[in-house]
C-alpha cells in the first residue's frame, strides 16, 4: 500500500473513533443524573418560597428526572445568608438564595437597594435595579463569587409594625425596634429608636411579651409570623426595597449539558416573573386582610416626614459610599440620573 493512501486510511480511521468517542461522550451526558442542593435563609411560611419548589419542581419534570435540585430552608441547614454566597462560590453548594440586607456586613456593595429611603416608590426602584442587574449586580456575583445569577427581584411593602403608630421621630424616641441586618439597625438608630436583634422565630414572641415595642419587616414576613395577632399597628414607610437574588456556581452550571443549562435558565426567568409579579401585589392585600382579620391600623408617612426621615438617614448612604468606593459611586451615578429624569 502506497504511503500517502496509508496516511489517508490512518487520518480516516482516528476521526471515525473521535466522532465515536463524541457521541458516546454526548450518549453519557445525556443520561447521565445530577444532584444539586439549593439553600436559603428564608422560611417555608413565606407566601412566594412555594414558587421557589414549582420551579424547582419544573426543573426537574422538564429534564425527566436528570437534574433534581433539593431546596433547604430556614433551619434545614448550617449556613447564614452571607455563608450561602461563599457555599456556592466554593461549589460546597450548587444553588444558594438570600437578599441582600443578609449579606450586607460581608459584601456592602451588593446592598445598595436596602439603604434607607432612597427610592420615592417601587417603580423608581425598579428602574434602578434593571439599570444597575447586569453591569452591577450580576459582576458582582460573577467576579467575587464564581456564580451566575439565575433570578433577581425587588422586595416592597417594607413597614414597621408595633404597638403604637410610629410616624415621626418623636414617635420612635426609645422605642425598642426589631431590625434585620445593619442599614436597618443603622437607620432605626438615626431615627431615634433603639435597634434590637430577634430572630425571625422569636419574633412574635418577642412582641407579645413586650421585649421589644415593634419590628422592621416586610408585609409577607408580617403575615407569615402571624403578628398581627399581637400587635395592631402599621405604619407603612417602604423606607427600601430589598434585592432577593439565586446564584448558582458557574463550574456546576458548566458541567451541565446545554440542554439541562437552558432548562434551568428558563425555569428561573419564569419563576423571576411570578416572584415579582407576586411581590408587586400581596404586599397591599396583606394590609387588607389584616384590616378585616385583625383590626389593625395603617399609616403612612406624609411627604414631609419622608424628607426628614430621608436627611436624618443619610449617613447611612455616605458611609456606604465610602465603604464601597467606586464601585459604590457608580451605581449610586446611576440611581441619581434616573431620580432627576423621572423630576422632569
Amino acid at each position: 500500500m502506497k504511503p500517502n493512501k496509508l496516511k489517508v486510511l490512518m487520518v480516516a480511521g482516528l476521526i471515525a473513533i473521535g466522532v465515536m468517542a463524541d457521541a458516546h461522550y454526548k450518549s453519557t451526558l445525556a443520561t447521565e443524573k445530577f444532584e444539586w442542593v439549593m439553600a436559603s435563609p428564608l422560611t417555608p411560611a413565606l407566601a412566594y418560597v412555594p414558587l421557589y419548589q414549582k420551579m424547582i419542581d419544573d426543573i426537574r419534570e422538564r429534564s425527566d428526572g436528570r437534574l433534581s435540585i433539593t431546596l433547604l430552608t430556614a433551619g434545614q441547614h448550617p449556613y447564614k445568608g452571607g455563608e450561602i454566597m461563599t457555599a456556592v462560590r466554593d461549589g460546597i453548594i450548587q444553588m444558594g438564595n438570600t437578599e441582600d440586607v443578609y449579606v450586607s456586613s460581608m459584601e456592602p456593595a451588593i446592598a445598595f437597594m436596602g439603604l434607607p429611603f432612597l427610592f420615592d416608590n417601587l417603580e423608581h426602584a425598579k428602574q434602578t435595579y434593571e439599570a444597575l442587574k447586569e453591569p452591577y449586580f450580576e459582576k458582582i456575583l460573577r467576579d467575587r463569587y464564581n456564580s451566575e445569577m439565575l433570578l433577581g427581584f425587588l422586595i416592597s411593602g417594607a413597614a414597621i409594625h408595633a404597638d403604637a403608630p410610629l410616624n415621626s421621630l418623636d414617635a420612635l424616641k426609645g422605642r425598642k425596634i426589631r431590625v434585620f441586618g445593619k442599614e436597618s439597625g443603622q437607620m432605626i438608630e438615626l431615627l431615634g429608636g433603639t435597634p434590637v436583634t430577634v430572630a425571625f422565630a422569636e419574633l412574635y414572641t418577642a412582641l407579645q411579651r413586650g421585649t421589644i415595642d415593634g419590628a422592621v419587616t416586610g408585609m409577607l414576613g408580617a403575615q407569615a409570623s402571624k403578628i398581627y395577632e399581637v400587635v395592631k399597628h402599621n405604619t407603612w414607610w417602604n423606607w427600601s426595597y430589598a434585592f432577593e437574588y439565586i446564584m448558582v456556581n458557574e463550574e456546576a452550571m458548566a458541567s451541565l449539558p446545554e440542554d439541562l443549562q437552558q432548562i434551568v435558565r428558563e425555569a428561573t426567568a419564569a419563576a423571576e416573573v411570578d416572584v415579582q409579579a407576586l411581590q408587586d401585589r400581596l404586599p397591599a392585600e396583606v394590609v387588607v386582610e389584616s384590616l378585616e382579620k385583625y383590626s389593625i391600623t395603617v399609616t403612612g408617612l406624609n411627604q414631609e416626614t419622608i424628607t426628614q426621615f430621608r436627611e436624618t438617614t443619610k449617613p447611612i448612604t455616605e458611609g456606604w459610599l465610602e465603604t464601597t468606593g467606586d464601585e459604590g459611586k457608580s451605581a449610586y451615578t446611576v440611581y441619581k440620573a434616573i431620580a432627576e429624569s423621572r423630576k422632569k
